[in-house]
Parts: structure tokens; sequence; C-alpha cells
């Protein structure tokens, strides 16, 4: 993992919260909901769910255990997205993994589980990141397109404007910077020899299309840096020809002034006998 900038309001320790949504019935006893804080601030809840190897000495567990508790997993992950988020559904090796960005959950043997939680979690503190760069990179377009109108117009280039064109300049920066970050861990290559955490890890990628995401949102920081840029420049500009041209006129009506003085100095001399 690489480090990360957290957010101030973010809660210090990146542990456990002590309020976590309560295990939703019908699951297995053993179950367990964690909350954990991700880089960016936000909230994952972690829903864990064991299920034991059948033993053979017992009597056979009832053949639609697996599809039920799959199905309560899945509503429990669905709920607390507005608008509703389509839940990623990996199954890997006797295991269920479902993820969405505020809720996930692992499904499998309790020997895999702690490989599973660690997976998880680590997938969503880089998606959260990713998205959050792809929230301040969408909003730097919109802001820019009043920064490209009114680079045009000379009268709105004020001392405030420039300074909020200034400000999105190094926002942009800041952004494309992350992105770069971000660029290592979203293209990482597979492991070998793969284990099950990496294999989960790749999946979780390419069924969020995290690499996809990444190379788009670095275009999309990219344009708005250039654009920053460009509109920083022309404001320059036209702040540089303002003064020219003030400076001109103020040229001309000294000279103006000169002149007027020179001709009633000269017309008093004529006057004089």
């Amino acid at each position: 993992m690489i480090a990360k900038d957290r957010d101030p309001l973010a809660t210090p320790n990146p542990g456990l919260d002590s309020a976590p949504d309560a295990v939703p019935p019908g699951l297995p006893s053993a179950s367990s909901c964690k909350r954990r804080t991700l880089a960016t601030g936000e909230w994952l809840d972690l829903l864990v769910v064991p299920l034991e190897e059948p033993d053979p000495s017992r009597a056979p567990v009832d053949a639609d255990e697996p599809g039920r508790i799959e199905s309560i997993v899945r509503q429990w992950a669905a709920v607390g997205h507005s608008p509703p988020a389509p839940a990623v559904f990996v199954p890997l090796y006797g295991c269920q993994v479902t993820w969405t960005a505020k809720r996930a959950a692992v499904i499998g043997p309790p020997v895999h589980l702690a490989q599973l939680e660690a997976a998880v979690t680590e997938f969503a503190d880089v998606e959260a990141d990713l998205r959050a760069a792809e929230r301040r990179a969408a909003a730097l377009l919109d802001a820019l397109e009043g920064d490209v109108a009114g680079s045009l117009a000379f009268e709105e280039h004020t001392a405030d404007r420039r300074v909020e064109m200034a400000a999105r300049h190094r926002e942009a920066v800041a952004v494309a910077c992350r992105l770069a970050l971000l660029a290592p861990v979203v293209h990482a290559p597979p492991l070998h020899p793969p284990t099950l955490a990496s294999q989960l890890g790749e999946r979780l990628r390419e069924r969020t299309r995290l690499l996809e995401r990444q190379e788009f949102a670095s275009q999309r920081a990219d344009l708005a840096e250039r654009v920053a840029e460009a509109c920083g420049q022309r404001a320059l500009e036209a702040g540089i020809a303002r003064r020219h041209t003030a400076l001109e006129w103020t040229i001309v009506v000294l000279l103006v002034v000169q002149t007027a003085l020179l001709v009633v100095e000269l017309l008093a001399q004529r006057a004089t006998p």
C-alpha cells in the first residue's frame, strides 16, 4: 500500500469503530460486523460470516443453507446506497465476497477469513481514494467552464477571480499527483505465486474497472490542469494588457496637458506688449 493523506476530520485510528451496523438476522451465530475507517475518512462496514466445513460425523447440512446466507448478505450489502449501487460478487475457492462502496461481506471457512478481510479492506482503501480523486476531477472541470468563459472577458479578471483560478490550478495539480501515486497500486502486476488475498484483489480491481477509472480520472485531471493553466495565463496577459493600456492613456493625458500648458504660455507671451 502507498502512504495516503488522511482527511483531517477522519478518525485518527484506522481501526474499528465502536458502533457498526448490527449483524442481520438469519446468519450463523459466529458472524460479526466490523466498521473500518478508510483513508478518505469514509466508513466501510465489513460483515464476516464463517461457514463451518462439513463434518461427516455430524448430521448433514441443509443444501439450501449457503444460498440462503448469500441472499441475506446481498440484501444487507444493498442497503444504505442512494442512488442504489450495484454490488460486486466474487466467488473464490469456496468463499464468497460481496463488495459495495459502503458495505462488504466475506463468507467462507474460518481459516480463510483473515486473508479475505485484509484484502477487502486494502481494496476498499484504494477504491475510496480513487473515488475521491474522481469527484475532485469532475468538480474541477465543472468549475473551469466559468473560467474559460471569463478568460475571454477582460473586465472579469479581478484580483479575486485570479486567486480562484490559481487555487483551481493547484487543486488540479494535487489531484493529478494523487492519481499518479495510485497508479502503481491500481496497475500492480499479478503476484507470483498467487495467494488467496492477491487473487481476490485482482478480481475486485477487474470487476470494478479500477484500472480504466484511474486512467480516465488521470486524463480529466490533466485536462483540468492544462485548462486552468491556460486560463491563468490568459488572465495574466489580460492584466498586463490593461496596465499597458492605462499607462499609454496616462502618457497621452500628460502630453495633452503639457501641450495645453505650452499653448497657454505661447498665447500669454504674444499678448504681452
